[in-house]
């Protein structure tokens, strides 16, 4: 257990790829919500949680919460617009009082906790800005892009661009960084309007990463396995 890691859960998306009368995060597979899983995961690391949500799935996610002990130091926070990741967590920034935090998208139901553990470690002991997991796979929903001495030059999401990645990094949905640097940066970041991207407009928090390069190093490490990458963004990516 972490006492001075924060985790925050943005999941305040409209889930339009769905297909789904509910929220994603509301989907029960297995007779557990896919927001419980991603929960499960938090709180097996650290107690201080912070999940951003809209304010129409709110009192759902209360319900939720207070089946687990450690609720009092989850807490809820309200994206007023779901105008992208890299908004949801800033406000969570806002609030988060330890030295490191990490992020984890509300749909990696299949993300190893020996993934997460590796990486925590990797952060810590190589004193990074931000490290997260990385695997190679086919047809990638998002890609690392690195420079001739392979450092971290920037991640892109395929939806993003207009030509076809056939193989490559993808990331995790999971990324672990310095509290105070991040926070000022982002900040910072979305008053330029920097981190918007191309197509849909949105504040990309992965958009942030090729400017958080040039303020300190941004590493990766292996992922256990290609599970790891995936998530949920319609049933069929259920097991």
């Amino acid at each position: 257990m972490n006492k001075d890691l924060t985790f925050i859960i943005p999941a305040a998306g409209k889930s339009s790829r769905f297909e789904s009368a509910k929220t994603k995060i509301f989907f029960k597979y297995k007779k557990k919500f896919l927001i419980e899983y991603v929960l499960e995961k938090c709180l097996f690391f650290s107690k201080n949680i912070i999940i951003v949500c809209n304010a129409r799935n709110l009192t759902e996610l209360k319900k939720i919460i207070k089946n687990y002990k450690k609720r009092n130091n989850i807490k809820i926070l309200i994206q007023k617009v779901p105008n992208g990741m890299g908004e949801a967590i800033n406000i969570a920034l806002q609030k988060t009082k330890t030295k490191f935090s990490a992020t984890i998208w509300a749909d990696q139901i299949y993300l190893n906790k020996k993934t997460i553990h590796k990486t925590i470690n990797f952060f810590t002991k190589t004193k990074s800005l931000l490290t997260f997991p990385v695997f190679f796979k086919k047809n990638p929903y998002t890609v690392v892009l690195r420079d001739k001495s392979k450092k971290f030059k920037d991640i892109l999401q395929t939806k993003e661009i207009n030509y076809k990645i056939n193989v490559g990094e993808s990331d995790c949905g999971f990324f672990v960084f310095k509290t105070i640097a991040v926070k000022k940066l982002l900040k910072k970041f979305i008053k330029n309007k920097v981190v918007l991207t191309t197509k849909s407009r949105e504040i990309d928090f992965l958009s942030s990463f090729k400017f958080l390069k040039d303020n300190g190093k941004i590493s990766t490490v292996k992922a256990i396995s290609r599970d790891d990458t995936i998530g949920i963004n319609s049933k069929k990516d259920l097991k």
